[in-house]
């Protein structure tokens, strides 16, 4: 076996987790609005729900040379004191990533044991290789667990220590007779993987890979949980659910278990939902609680109005069961509210999913692990700034003008995996704000930026995207915004697109390397800054200047190209709509068009603006017919040669 280590989660992640822990626990968000098919129900209902949120992930081989399970498990059970490490599930102790199937290191457990519904049937293995429930593992424990249920061990136990705790594992008969008790830190882990897992697999096929998958349930029926280790069983057991239900309960999900569901997430494109949303178990199970108190009410609500944001902010609840808020929201102070979404135990929320210039009103609830909602206290109000997205016009094309700049897919002095950026050149005269724009390539890579306080950048100016901040093992490269691992730059062939949040693409790049002037340690940077077509190799040339650690590039600088001087302002002819250096009938012509037909923008509005009001309106193609055939006029300068304009405006050319 080749042992590596793919890229799998950017050391800025490693340092909010840890910031989290100081803190207390967080959150980790699923994308806006994922939950939302699962809104008011309950019970079986909300199960297959879930269900059909969740279903249909992307599969990773089990083992092989590429990405595999040892890659996310690694990751996702990562020790964060020490980013070489994992930690073992029951035995509790730190040992290298590199220590696979080793005595003394670790391998992966299947939580519900492949023996109870499933084989490792290669290509088709989904519940085999899925990774929220399969866990770094001590392989004598491992081992020690075998396919026992979990459940509680009152006779006859053996116990396997969790080391460095006061806690330990319990262990007693085999097979479906038998019963794991896990320690104390791990039973709401398992308990959850477990509910996932019931949830997941429903039976039918994959509707992707069209591979047939099992119905896996939870009982407390132990003659219902049959072992057989030759094929897939259309409906298997496992359990004891009564055990977990308790375990869920007794053992709330923790900061650990949040980053690891966001870790899996980043790879299979599902979520466990029992962690982000502890309380649906009991609104689908019947939970052995007599708990009926709900949390407090949320105090201290706020809400602050950005542009195309409103931030809702409120204190932290201080129950030990908590389980998370509900953040309702109505465009009238009277209601009525609906929910917007939920927010785990994180006690803000920033949304986005506004119109620019609307009053929007929220209330906040909190819940508990046992399905408890507190009431709903104050009501608060904010009105979103009008930005792009949320009601602004469009921008000007010939304003926004960005251009890939430099690459650097396959960096020498680091690994791929913390040393890759790109560059991008603005070479239009407006100052762009990259929030929400998305970064893909033309397969699946993808990443939506994230920056609400802005990434700007000017006109003539340089920005620098990576997949690692840190100066100190990214090779040397000063970001201006960090992307993560989930967006890669291969080293033959990729590409790099740019799309703004209107779904317009605004820059691509395409490069191969057979033909573009780039090499292991050597970024290839874009010559000409203005090149008409920046996909021509002959444009771009091999970077020739070092930078941090030894590597070959100019991140955030011209290298070999030439900055050009900042534009000038624009001539044109009043009137000349169509930009044909002649005003004639067709001007007014595309003007009504442009008010009442199809055409979306002019290419330069101050030509439009025929009366020089600062507006486009009827009265543009009015003045212009009166000149053409009234005899009257003439038009406000710059007329009848071009010029610039006289007058400033909020009209752009």
């Amino acid at each position: 076996m080749v042992l590596k280590r793919t890229p799998t989660i950017l050391i800025g992640i490693w340092l909010q987790w840890l910031c989290l822990l100081s803190a207390g626990p967080l959150q980790a968000d699923p994308p806006p609005g994922y939950y939302n098919p699962a809104n008011g129900l309950v019970g079986e209902s909300l199960r297959q729900a879930l269900h059909s949120i969740i279903d249909d992930h992307q599969r990773f081989p089990y083992t092989s040379s590429a990405t595999d399970t040892w890659d996310i498990v690694g990751a996702a059970d990562e020790d964060p004191a020490n980013l070489a490490n994992v930690i073992n599930f029951y035995r509790n102790t730190s040992v290298p990533w590199s220590a696979q199937n080793t005595t003394n290191g670790w391998n992966r457990e299947h939580t519900w044991p492949s023996s109870y519904g499933y084989t490792n049937d290669n290509s088709c293995n989904y519940p085999y290789s899925d990774a929220h429930h399969l866990h770094a593992a001590s392989p004598s424990y491992n081992s020690a667990r075998g396919n026992r249920p979990y459940d509680w061990c009152f006779t006859s136990c053996s116990s396997w220590t969790a080391e460095g705790t006061p806690f330990t594992n319990l262990g007693s008969g085999a097979g479906n007779s038998g019963s794991w008790q896990v320690w104390e830190d791990r039973r709401g882990d398992a308990a959850r993987s477990m509910f996932y897992m019931e949830t997941r697999y429903e039976g039918g096929t994959h509707s992707i890979s069209g591979c047939s998958e099992p119905d896996l349930r939870l009982t407390d029926n132990r003659s219902q949980i049959v072992s057989n280790t030759s094929a897939n069983q259309s409906v298997a057991y496992m359990g004891l659910l009564s055990t977990l239900l308790e375990w869920h309960i007794e053992d709330p999900v923790s900061a650990e278990e949040q980053t690891r569901n966001d870790v899996v997430f980043g790879y299979q494109g599902n979520r466990n939902p029992y962690i982000d949303h502890p309380e649906y178990v009991c609104q689908i199970w019947i939970c052995p609680t007599s708990d009926t108190t709900p949390p407090a009410t949320p105090t201290n609500l706020s809400a602050v109005a950005g542009e195309c944001q409103v931030t809702v902010d409120w204190a932290n609840n201080s129950e030990s069961d908590l389980s998370g808020y509900s953040i309702y929201r109505a465009t009238a102070v009277q209601g009525p509210f609906t929910l917007l979404t939920s927010s785990g135990s994180v006690s803000s929320l920033i949304d986005t999913a506004v119109d620019g210039g609307t009053q929007y009103f929220y209330q906040v609830t909190a819940t508990d692990v046992s399905g408890n909602e507190s009431a709903t206290g104050s009501t608060v109000s904010a009105v979103p700034l009008t930005g792009q997205g949320c009601g602004a016009p469009p921008p000007d094309p010939g304003a926004v003008n960005l251009v890939i700049s430099e690459v650097m897919p396959n960096p020498a002095v680091v690994s791929d995996a913390v040393g890759e950026w790109f560059e991008i050149f603005n070479r239009g005269s407006a100052t762009v704000d990259l929030n929400g724009w998305t970064i893909r390539d033309d397969d699946i890579d993808l990443h939506q930026i994230n920056a609400p306080a802005g990434l700007l950048i000017e006109p003539l100016e340089f920005l620098v995207l990576a997949r690692d901040g840190n100066v100190a093992t990214n090779g040397g490269v000063v970001a201006d915004y960090v992307y993560g691992g989930n967006l890669i730059l291969a080293n033959s062939i990729d590409e790099v697109v740019l799309i703004d949040p209107l779904a317009v693409e605004r820059a691509r790049v395409m490069y191969s390397s057979a033909t573009w002037p780039f090499l292991a340690g050597f970024s290839a940077e874009l010559l000409d800054l203005l090149a008409p077509d920046p996909n021509d190799p002959a444009v771009w040339i091999s970077a020739t200047t070092p930078y941090g650690s030894g590597d070959l590039g100019s991140p955030g600088g011209p290298g070999s190209a030439i900055v050009p001087p900042p534009p000038g302002p624009q001539t044109f002819i009043r009137g000349d709509a169509n930009r044909d250096f002649t005003v004639d009938i067709s001007d007014p012509i595309l003007l009504l068009d442009l008010l009442f037909g199809s055409t979306t923008q002019l290419s330069c509005e101050d030509a439009g603006d025929a009366n020089d009001d600062g507006s486009l309106d009827i009265s543009d193609a009015v003045v212009i017919l009166q000149v053409l055939f009234n005899g009257s006029g003439p038009l406000p300068p710059p007329y009848p040669v071009a010029g610039v304009d006289p007058t400033p405006d909020a009209l752009g050319c």
